[in-house]
C-alpha cells in the first residue's frame, strides 16, 4: 500500500524529470540539426570532445566562471554587511528593508531593459557624469567595460537576495549569548567572529550555493543587456549554449555544452559543499 500510494508522484516526476533528462542526454550523442528531423546518427561522445576542444568553449566558460566569481565575493560580502546594519535598531530601518528588497522583486529581463537604457552612450548614465566634467563612457558597448557593468546590473538586483537570507538567519543568533559575550568584555568583532558568524554560516553557505548555481548558469540579464558581446567578452557559457542550439541550428552539439555546463555546476556545488563541511568538521574536532 505505501509503494501504491507514492506511485503516482514517483511517476510524475520521472515523467518530468528523469524522461526530458535521458531525451536530453540521448540527442548530445547525435549529430541532430534543427530542420533536419529524422536524420540524426547516433555519433557517441563526439559532439563532448568537440565541446571540450572548442576555443569558444573555453573563453565562455573563463567569462562565466570570473563573473560567478566576482558576484559571489560581492554580493556575500555587500549582503552580509546590509544584513548586519539591518538588524541594529536603526531609524527607519523598516523602511530601509522594504527598499533593499525592491530590486530582486523586479523580473531579470526588466531589470536588464532598464539598465540597458541606463547605460548607453546616451543614457542618464553618462548624463550624470557630465554634471562633473567625466566624458561619456562605452558601458555595455566596450569589452573592456561590459563585463564589469553586467557585474553591477547583478550586484544591484541579487544582493537582496543574500540579505534577505542573512538577516533571517540573524534573528536565529539568541540574544542572551550576544549579551554573555558583551559582558565578558568581547568587542564588537569578537562577538561577530566567535559567536554570531558560527550560528548563521550555514545559511551563508546556502545564500553561496544558491548564488553560485544561478550565476553559472545566468543567461536573461547577458542576452537582454549585452547579446554576449562586443566581441563575446560577456558570452557565457548558458549563451554559447543557446546559440549554437537555436541560432547555429547545431541541437546535438548544443544540447552536449548543456550538459557539460550541468555536469560543471554539480561539481562545484559539490566542492563548495565539502569544502565548508571540512572546515566546520575540523573545527569541531578543533
Amino acid at each position: 500500500m505505501p509503494y501504491l500510494l507514492v506511485a503516482p508522484v514517483v511517476l510524475m516526476l520521472g515523467g518530468l524529470l528523469v524522461w526530458p533528462w535521458v531525451v536530453g542526454l540521448w540527442t548530445s550523442m547525435t549529430s541532430l540539426r534543427i530542420g533536419h528531423w529524422g536524420q540524426e546518427q547516433f555519433i557517441g561522445l563526439s559532439n563532448y570532445i568537440d565541446v571540450l576542444g572548442s576555443h569558444a568553449f573555453w573563453q565562455s566558460l573563463r567569462v562565466t566562471g570570473l563573473f560567478a566569481v566576482l558576484c559571489v565575493a560581492s554580493e556575500m560580502s555587500l549582503g552580509l554587511g546590509l544584513a548586519l546594519l539591518l538588524n541594529r535598531k536603526l531609524p527607519g530601518r523598516n523602511i530601509f528593508r522594504t527598499l533593499f528588497i525592491i530590486p530582486f522583486m523586479v523580473p531579470t529581463v526588466v531589470c536588464g531593459l532598464i539598465w540597458r537604457q541606463l547605460l548607453e552612450v546616451r543614457g542618464v548614465a553618462n548624463y550624470l557624469l557630465s554634471f562633473i566634467g567625466l566624458g561619456p563612457a562605452s558601458w555595455l558597448s566596450s569589452s573592456d567595460s561590459a563585463l564589469a557593468s553586467l557585474l553591477l546590473i547583478d550586484i544591484w538586483q541579487t544582493t537582496p537576495q543574500v540579505v534577505i537570507l542573512v538577516f533571517a538567519a540573524l534573528q536565529i543568533v539568541p540574544k542572551d549569548v550576544l549579551e554573555a559575550a558583551r559582558i565578558d568584555g568581547a568587542t564588537a568583532w569578537q562577538t561577530f567572529w566567535r559567536v554570531t558568524f558560527p550560528i548563521i554560516r550555514p545559511y551563508l553557505v546556502v545564500a553561496m550555493l544558491i548564488r553560485t548555481i544561478e550565476l553559472l548558469q545566468v543567461l536573461d540579464i547577458v542576452m537582454v543587456a549585452t547579446q554576449g558581446g562586443p566581441a563575446n567578452a560577456t558570452m557565457v557559457l548558458h549563451l554559447h549554449a543557446y546559440r549554437e542550439t537555436f541560432i547555429s541550428g547545431f541541437l546535438g552539439y548544443g544540447t552536449a555544452v548543456a550538459y557539460v555546463l550541468g555536469f560543471i555546476v554539480v561539481l562545484v556545488s559539490i566542492a563548495i559543499v565539502r569544502w565548508i563541511g571540512g572546515t566546520q568538521s575540523d573545527e569541531a574536532r578543533a
